[in-house]
């Protein structure tokens, strides 16, 4: 693109410096390359401004992308706040659980011991028991001989209560142990409950954490791309008023060299003014311009003239060119228009015969037709009419004449 917009300004160059004195010829030509540039760039215009379309809409798609995208991050941001909210009162659950145990951990160890000084004390009861029994039974038959009644009832009530304190320090002992059993229990599943929440939790904040890292590199992906389409469209933008401005130079340059052609051919015209042979020999009977009606007393607007001339004459071309029209026209009989090039035309009408047909070069000075009455004709003598036009505007063809 900076290649052609480069080779289009050197051509400008030349077409400025080269159409100050160029001839007709070479002006025709150098239009018709400034068009040909106007409508190439235009063409490439039209395909940047496409271009942009395209990248616009993309950048919009981009730019929607990011708003679901930091909509979708406020979203897990929030949820974060709401699981790391939950993580601390987790966490200080835990704290609270933790100084539960340490002081049910105490306790254990209190209930431990206080166990223990009952076991020690049941053992020593029961060996002093055993030992009690042992020295009894041994020499029962003779204690029993020798020992007072009341002794005997002493000693069988001092057995009651030792096996009565023992039971329940066996008891406690029990009790103790199947209390320190439970609060193990109730331990184990309160730490396992907290660490399985806490689990469920650190894995909802990863998942989270995942999300969110996923979409700030999608957000960072998207930003990326829509500053590199923004950056194109820009770019874009910038040849496209490059080649704007280039087109509405060349444009400026047609303007000028159409003008310069036109003041070429109306010099060219100018010069050949009251150099062209008659169209046919004879008398002006009716002049170009407001004339006044012999027989309907009025005045009348002429864009020709008439010359009168012997029936059967040749009528022939002022100059080269080609047959516009060549046939009847209501009023005046068998007609010919005659395209010269650069907007100049003659008409030649009140024929009694054409020779030649549309679309047929014409040499300067070949005949066209013959005069006559003609058909259609409002004429009842063997008069021609002759018109010139330049520029579409009649004109006195008296002034173009020898």
């Amino acid at each position: 693109m900076k290649n052609k917009l480069l080779f289009a300004y050197l051509l400008m160059i030349m077409f400025v410096f080269a159409g100050r004195s160029l001839p007709a010829v070479n002006i025709d030509d150098n239009i018709s390359k400034a068009k040909k540039e106007v409508q190439d760039n235009n063409k490439s215009l039209d395909q940047i401004k496409n271009k942009i379309k395209e990248k616009s809409v993309y950048s919009e798609k981009l730019k929607g992308q990011e708003v679901d995208i930091t909509t979708e991050l406020k979203r897990i941001n929030r949820e974060l706040g709401k699981i790391q909210a939950e993580i601390s009162r987790l966490n200080k659950k835990i704290v609270r659980a933790q100084i539960q145990i340490n002081m049910i951990q105490v306790k254990i160890v209190e209930k431990r011991e206080a166990a223990d000084q009952t076991r020690k004390l049941l053992s020593r009861h029961l060996r002093v028991l055993y030992k009690y029994q042992q020295s009894t039974l041994g020499y029962l038959p003779a204690v029993l001989a020798n020992v007072p009644y009341d002794r005997l009832v002493k000693s069988e009530k001092y057995l009651k209560t030792i096996t009565q304190e023992n039971w329940q320090l066996f008891q406690q002992l029990k009790e103790q142990e199947a209390e320190i059993s439970a609060i193990k229990k109730e331990l184990e599943v309160q730490e396992r409950q907290l660490e399985k929440l806490q689990t469920e939790v650190k894995g909802q904040e990863e998942v989270a954490l995942k999300q969110k890292n996923l979409k700030n590199e999608l957000l960072a992906k998207v930003k990326g791309q829509r500053k590199s389409t923004d950056d194109e469209i820009a770019q874009l933008k910038k040849e496209a008023n490059d080649l704007q401005n280039l087109v509405d130079k060349f444009r400026s340059k047609i303007s000028k060299l159409e003008k310069e052609k036109i003041k070429q051919r109306q010099r060219l015209l100018a010069a050949k003014k009251g150099s062209y042979d008659w169209p046919v020999k004879g008398t002006v009977v009716s002049n170009f311009g407001k004339q006044k009606h012999s027989t309907l007393n009025t005045y009348v607007v002429n864009n020709g003239i008439e010359i009168k001339a012997d029936e059967g004459t040749a009528v022939s071309a002022i100059e080269q060119g080609k047959i516009l029209y060549a046939g009847a026209f209501k009023g005046y009989g068998q007609m010919v228009i005659i395209d010269h090039g650069d907007d100049f035309y003659t008409v030649y009408a009140h024929l009694s015969k054409v020779l030649l047909k549309e679309g047929d070069s014409v040499a300067k000075g070949q005949p066209i037709g013959e005069t006559g009455y003609g058909k259609n004709s409002r004429n009842d003598s063997a008069n021609v009419y002759f018109e010139v036009r330049q520029d579409g505007k009649p004109e006195d063809p008296l002034l173009w004449l020898k």
